[in-house]
Protein backbone atom coordinates (compact mmCIF):
# COMPACT_ATOMS: atom_id res chain seq x y z
CA UNK A 1 0.00 0.00 0.00
CA UNK A 2 2.78 2.45 0.87
CA UNK A 3 4.66 1.72 -2.34
CA UNK A 4 1.55 2.41 -4.42
CA UNK A 5 1.04 5.73 -2.65
CA UNK A 6 4.73 6.59 -3.05
CA UNK A 7 4.49 6.04 -6.81
CA UNK A 8 1.54 8.41 -7.02
CA UNK A 9 3.37 11.06 -5.00
CA UNK A 10 6.48 10.66 -7.16
CA UNK A 11 4.37 11.00 -10.32
CA UNK A 12 2.81 14.21 -8.97
CA UNK A 13 6.27 15.56 -8.11
CA UNK A 14 7.55 14.79 -11.61
CA UNK A 15 4.55 16.44 -13.24
CA UNK A 16 4.71 19.59 -11.12
CA UNK A 17 8.49 19.75 -11.45
CA UNK A 18 8.27 19.50 -15.23
CA UNK A 19 5.61 22.20 -15.45
CA UNK A 20 7.60 24.55 -13.23
CA UNK A 21 10.94 23.61 -14.77
CA UNK A 22 9.97 24.52 -18.31
CA UNK A 23 9.73 28.31 -17.87
CA UNK A 24 12.58 28.31 -15.36
CA UNK A 25 14.84 26.63 -17.92
CA UNK A 26 13.53 28.80 -20.76
CA UNK A 27 14.31 32.05 -18.98
CA UNK A 28 17.33 30.78 -17.06
CA UNK A 29 20.18 28.47 -17.97
CA UNK A 30 18.75 27.35 -21.33
CA UNK A 31 17.71 30.77 -22.65
CA UNK A 32 20.20 30.51 -25.52
CA UNK A 33 18.92 27.12 -26.63
CA UNK A 34 16.31 26.82 -29.40
CA UNK A 35 13.03 27.35 -27.53
CA UNK A 36 11.06 25.05 -29.81
CA UNK A 37 13.34 22.11 -29.04
CA UNK A 38 13.35 22.96 -25.33
CA UNK A 39 9.55 23.13 -25.39
CA UNK A 40 9.27 19.76 -27.11
CA UNK A 41 11.61 18.20 -24.56
CA UNK A 42 9.62 19.51 -21.62
CA UNK A 43 6.34 18.61 -23.30
CA UNK A 44 7.56 15.02 -23.59
CA UNK A 45 8.41 15.04 -19.88
CA UNK A 46 4.99 16.45 -18.99
CA UNK A 47 3.12 13.91 -21.12
CA UNK A 48 5.06 10.99 -19.67
CA UNK A 49 4.63 12.31 -16.12
CA UNK A 50 0.88 12.58 -16.67
CA UNK A 51 0.86 9.05 -18.06
CA UNK A 52 2.77 7.77 -15.03
CA UNK A 53 0.38 9.61 -12.73
CA UNK A 54 -2.67 8.09 -14.41
CA UNK A 55 -1.20 4.61 -14.29
CA UNK A 56 -0.14 4.93 -10.66
CA UNK A 57 -3.55 6.23 -9.60
CA UNK A 58 -5.32 3.36 -11.36
CA UNK A 59 -2.89 0.91 -9.80
CA UNK A 60 -3.46 2.46 -6.37
CA UNK A 61 -7.26 2.31 -6.70
CA UNK A 62 -7.45 -1.26 -7.99
CA UNK A 63 -4.90 -2.58 -5.53
CA UNK A 64 -6.70 -1.26 -2.48
CA UNK A 65 -9.89 -3.24 -3.16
Amino acid sequence: MRLRRARTIAAWALLIGSIIGWPVAAFGPARHEPQFVLGLSFLALIVESASLLTASQVHEETGSK
